[in-house]
């Protein structure tokens, strides 16, 4: 079919007469008549009711309509799309992180993207709290574990596995776990979740059996990298996720332990609203972060 044609019958269809969709597409009414007529005859269907006074849709007009309307809009799309690609990404971008992660793994890969980029200027909001990515203006948000939301669409950076690890001074003092049942005779730092105030869990699973050791130590903290300090600081063991403790066992503050024995694993994800145009920011950015990601080990310590 003739795009001219599609355009002319849309219009019409839209303005309810052949002149007002004259005036839209820069022509004549009778050249949009003679269109339409084109159109008709290619498909033998009547697509108008017409009078004197008015113009109104056939059954088969309407459709139509519908179809048409919609190819008018993939084209728009693509156009738009096209020009996109073409222009160099700027602008700011909102994006949101977990403070702990945020920290240690997402802000060395702004500061890289930045390099690449120069004309993007990124604000960053480092929070444990939910947001939410449409109220709160965020482009962009990079999260760990699985937030359903029909709205966002989510794109894999990795994975990060809960570990076990304690001071070399405090495994010196102390038995070396060698099993989750040792931890029952040791000092264990608890999490509380600032969310639920509870203490969470320590899992295993060994054997295909699940292990569950709730911590009943002398310290309690709801700060995943207040935990380290207190590792750090001989306090005791603690459970957390791997990036946390990566640059103390590098350092050799930290030693992991049990390290033999599987625990839960979360997904990290970088996500972003469901827009029919994504812009150039937004794309780049998401790309370059699961691309820096993918260069490191899947498991992101």
């Amino acid at each position: 079919m003739d795009l001219g044609a599609i355009a002319a019958f849309v219009s019409a269809a839209e303005g309810g007469n052949f002149t007002l969709a004259a005036t839209e597409l820069g022509i004549s009414a009778s050249g949009v008549s003679k269109a339409i007529s084109r159109l008709e005859n290619e498909l033998h269907v009547r697509l108008f009711n017409r009078t004197t006074r008015s113009l109104s849709l056939t059954d088969d007009g309407a459709a139509l309509y519908q179809r048409c309307k919609q190819i008018l809009s993939d084209l728009d799309d693509a156009k738009l799309a096209m020009s996109q690609a073409q222009s160099a990404p700027s602008g700011r971008l909102h994006v949101s992180m977990p403070s702990a992660f945020g920290r240690s793994q997402v802000i060395p890969a702004i500061s890289a993207f930045m390099r690449q980029y120069p004309l993007v200027k990124v604000d960053a909001s480092v929070t444990d709290r939910f947001v939410d990515v449409v109220e709160e203006g965020f482009d962009v948000i990079v999260r760990i574990g699985d937030l359903p939301d029909t709205r966002m669409i989510a794109r894999t950076l990795g994975v990060t596995r809960f570990v076990v690890a304690a001071s070399p001074h405090y495994l010196q003092q102390q038995s070396r776990p060698e099993k989750p049942e040792d931890l029952r005779h040791h000092n264990c730092v608890s999490f509380i979740s600032p969310q639920t105030r509870k203490i969470t869990e320590w899992i295993f699973f060994q054997n295909e059996q699940r292990i569950v050791h709730l911590p009943a130590g002398t310290l309690s903290l709801d700060d995943g990298n207040a935990m380290v300090d207190a590792a750090i600081s001989n306090s005791g063991v603690i459970y957390c996720q791997d990036y946390l403790i990566e640059s103390a066992v590098k350092e050799g503050k930290l030693e992991r332990i049990l390290g033999d024995i599987m625990t839960p694993e979360k997904p990290v994800v970088v996500m972003y609203a469901q827009n029919r145009h994504l812009s150039p920011k937004v794309r780049v950015f998401v790309d370059f972060m699961v691309a820096h990601f993918a260069s490191r080990n899947r498991e992101l310590v």
